[in-house]
């Protein structure tokens, strides 16, 4: 059951539902409409890294060489394992430059692997029941590169109905990884997963995952979050688009969400990354269980130049239950964020104490709701000039986010 702690007016403040919603029902009741990533949301990649791939695949050996004789270029035979010879055998590998079907077993990825994609290269999840799966697996290596991976999964053929933890690429306890450019799209559960391996415990934490740097990526339509952060540190998002996040909680574009206080949610930077029109949140943060009544928990995480259009809500904040814990150290920073065409730009749960302080600097809140008018999904899919009027409402808005927050001493909210 939802708790609703606050109400601002139009920026109000909740506890978001504990149950998913079936059908094809956003958070508040209206069908979730999918809409194309407009042009301008479309990351790329800069020249010198285009230039490093035309170079990387001169040198790597192709997979299509290892590919039995007659082999079908339209995705309907599976190849799975003569891809997963090929990554075993060489560290330099390149895709084929058409579609490959691969099966629920995935394709797992060597320690010191460069993997290139060519424009046409794709891998295509074929239809499963399973709950767990994960179309590439980075699970305990170390130094790798992956360049223009493109990925869809099987979220429209799947076939069972329970189970959310189909993953594009899933990263346990890995170590110095680049991933450029990727293109993820219709995974039954994250498009890109980041967590520990096994429950292997050093220190009183799990191996995160360490150095993890995303790159000018589109991850689009995936059911449960575009990228989850559930164990890591020296994380690294930039430049990059996650879309129309609909299917299962939490829904959100990035969700960072330690499972217990084991995980290590450490030195996260979150840059110039834009969340659009995912069914609840652009970015979710909710470190409540990571607070323990023994030890400490230290999380940094800097969000810088954020841009949410049409999402639910752009950002949110989980909170801190149990009084037993122990306060943690540490600091958010929310700096320079542009919440447009939101119904709620801002939640929060209440009870935030324990959690670190949270700094948000020169919010600019632009449109209204979206709804089902031509104006409104126009105004969706374009960038809004930043005029006055809407300038003052945005600062309208702001100033309500801060009444609502004189409670919660934490939190704070600054302007430039």
């Amino acid at each position: 059951m939802s708790k609703i702690c606050t109400l601002f007016s139009s920026l109000s403040v909740f506890a978001m539902s504990c149950m998913a919603q079936g059908g094809d029902l956003d958070y508040n009741g209206k069908k979730f409409v999918f809409n194309s990533v407009p042009a301008q949301y479309n990351a790329t990649a800069p020249a010198a890294i285009k230039a490093k791939v035309t170079a990387g695949i001169q040198s790597a050996v192709d997979l299509t060489t290892l590919l039995p004789a007659g082999y079908k270029k339209d995705g309907s035979v599976d190849y799975t394992d003569y891809l997963q010879s090929g990554l075993d055998k060489n560290r330099n590998v390149v895709f084929p430059d058409f579609p490959v079907l691969i099966s629920s077993k995935g394709l797992t990825v060597n320690s010191n692997s460069n993997l290139y994609f060519k424009p046409n290269s794709k891998l295509i999840m074929q239809p499963n029941n399973l709950e767990k799966f994960e179309m590439l697996r980075v699970h305990g290596v170390n130094n790798v590169n992956i360049y223009n991976a493109n990925l869809v999964g099987d979220r429209k053929g799947h076939l069972g109905t329970s189970g959310e933890h189909g993953m594009g690429i899933a990263l346990r306890s890995a170590k110095d990884v680049n991933i450029y450019s990727p293109r993820i799209s219709n995974c039954w559960g994250d498009g890109i997963y980041i967590g520990w391996r096994t429950r292997d415990v050093v220190d009183g934490h799990y191996i995160p995952s360490d150095n993890i740097n995303i790159y000018n990526g589109v991850i689009d339509f995936n059911r449960r979050n575009g990228i989850s952060i559930v164990c890591g540190s020296n994380i690294n998002i930039r430049n990059t688009t996650i879309a129309n996040t609909y299917g299962t909680l939490p829904m959100s574009g990035i969700d960072i969400e330690p499972n217990e206080p084991k995980d290590v949610i450490n030195n996260i930077t979150i840059d110039s990354v834009t969340t659009y029109n995912n069914a609840r949140d652009g970015i979710l943060i909710v470190l409540t269980r990571l607070p323990q009544a023994n030890g400490s928990a230290n999380t940094n995480i800097v969000v810088k130049d954020h841009v949410d259009d049409g999402s639910y809500s752009a950002f949110r904040l989980g909170s801190g239950f149990r009084k037993t814990d122990r306060e943690m150290s540490g600091q958010i920073s929310v700096i320079d964020p542009v919440w447009k065409n939101n119904e709620m730009p801002f939640r929060f749960r209440s009870n935030y104490q324990m959690l670190p302080i949270t700094r948000f600097k020169n919010i600019k809140v632009m449109g209204g709701p979206s709804g089902a008018g031509a104006a409104n999904k126009a105004a969706r899919s374009t960038i809004q000039a930043f005029s006055a009027p809407v300038q003052n409402a945005g600062q309208d808005a702001v100033k309500k986010m801060k009444a609502g927050l004189s409670k919660e001493s934490k939190i704070k909210i600054e302007d430039k």
